[in-house]
């Protein structure tokens, strides 16, 4: 899928009938010991990777997952793929890779196929986190310590939810940090409202245009 723009229902179909039967067929090729445990994790790895793309596609055209599947047929197929994610939290399946976000070998896996599941609702929650949290700044600045308090802290446990946002998701926490500075409870730090709303907003279009879904 890449950056490319999905341009009709047989692309959408074609597209999602190839990401399944990548994660089908990897599978039985690993089972059947034709392919090595690094070539698995990684192939896998991005099939996942696109898979949420994908998701992310359907969730901005308003495309019901479970219509398209009826509709196709393929429902089947999709789940057993979905149970092969499960499956995989046994393996290492990122100490090796090229983007190591997480130091439990079985969390990425456990994470990876609970959102792809869920994705379109955790997607909105996060969606949702930030935009409160900057109308919140921008309506009421810093007067109100607990609810900006409480909205940085749905944030940060929404964006825990999600795979492969640990980078954003420390970015959130040290502007955190900035506005309420631990040595200083009770007390803020010296950044204005808009300074803030605007470091938010950068991490907010990362989180965006990190899986291709433009703000």
């Amino acid at each position: 899928m890449g950056n490319d723009k999905i341009s009709s229902t047989k692309d959408i179909e074609s597209e999602l009938y190839a990401l399944i039967n990548t994660i089908l067929n990897a599978y039985k090729k690993f089972e059947e010991g034709l392919i090595n445990n690094q070539f698995f994790r990684r192939t896998v790895k991005n099939a996942i990777n696109e898979l949420l793309r994908f998701n992310f596609y359907l969730n901005e055209e308003n495309i019901d997952l479970s219509l398209l599947l009826q509709k196709m047929n393929f429902a089947e197929q999709y789940y057993e793929a979905i149970g092969i994610l499960n499956k995989l939290s046994s393996l290492e399946f990122s100490s090796n890779s090229d983007d190591n976000t997480t130091k439990d070998p079985r969390s990425f896996a456990e994470k990876m196929s609970s959102t792809v599941l869920e994705l379109p609702g955790i997607t909105l929650k996060i969606t949702t986190s930030f935009i409160t949290l900057m109308d919140a700044l921008k309506l009421n600045a810093l007067q109100e310590r607990e609810l900006i308090d409480n909205l940085f802290t749905e944030l940060l446990k929404n964006m825990k939810k999600f795979p492969g946002l640990d980078n954003l998701r420390r970015e959130i926490k040290r502007i955190y940090e900035s506005v309420f500075p631990k040595s200083n409870y009770g007390e803020r730090g010296n950044k204005s409202s808009e300074e803030i709303v605007d470091e938010i907003y950068q991490v907010f279009k990362e989180f965006h245009s990190k899986l291709n879904y433009k703000a």
